[in-house]
């Protein structure tokens, strides 16, 4: 991997910016609370796909101050977006937002992924774009990619579980 790509900054990092005016917050469309809750905003998303972002912080979760985040964690940053995605449908569903709740879902499995970092270091600014593949009542299936600069750093078809109830 090429060392621009983990450019650590020995300063502060400032934190994302909030979520694009045309999205709610995170916290309102996924059921995590911090600390838990991983990613820090939605850039964009439609019928069929959803990007979010995350700024590693040297206080993030899984965070160890001489190796960064481990990049598997990727895959819980892919699944909070799916998380996230399905609780923006959820509300653009409802006639009032307060009504959809995040619902809880499952991380079956996952297939064909792949890692090209070990780790995500403090001051990486990664995006995360889901794809919705499949979706049939309860289960779907997900492609999913995090990023770092352009370049694809994760990559993973997940399988996700979502009970009605």
């Amino acid at each position: 991997m090429t060392a621009d790509l983990h450019k650590a900054n020995t300063m502060s990092i400032p934190p994302a910016p909030p979520s694009h005016p045309a999205f709610p917050p995170v916290a309102t469309l996924v059921p995590h609370a911090a600390p838990m809750l991983l990613i820090d905003r939605i850039l964009n998303a439609n019928d069929d796909s959803m990007t979010a972002e995350v700024t590693i912080q040297p206080d993030s979760m899984f965070c160890d101050a001489n190796d960064g985040v481990p990049g598997y964690v990727g895959i819980e940053y892919i699944a909070q977006t799916v998380s996230a995605y399905s609780g923006w449908r959820a509300q653009k569903a409802s006639a009032s937002a307060s009504d959809a709740k995040p619902k809880i879902g499952y991380l079956l499995g996952t297939r064909k992924m792949t890692l090209a970092v070990d780790a995500f270091k403090p001051g990486d600014r990664l995006e995360i774009t889901v794809k919705n593949v499949f979706e049939d009542g309860e289960m779907g299936v997900f492609d999913g990619t995090v990023r770092c600069h352009q370049q694809v750093i994760v990559s993973a078809r997940v399988n996700v579980y979502q009970p009605d109830t």
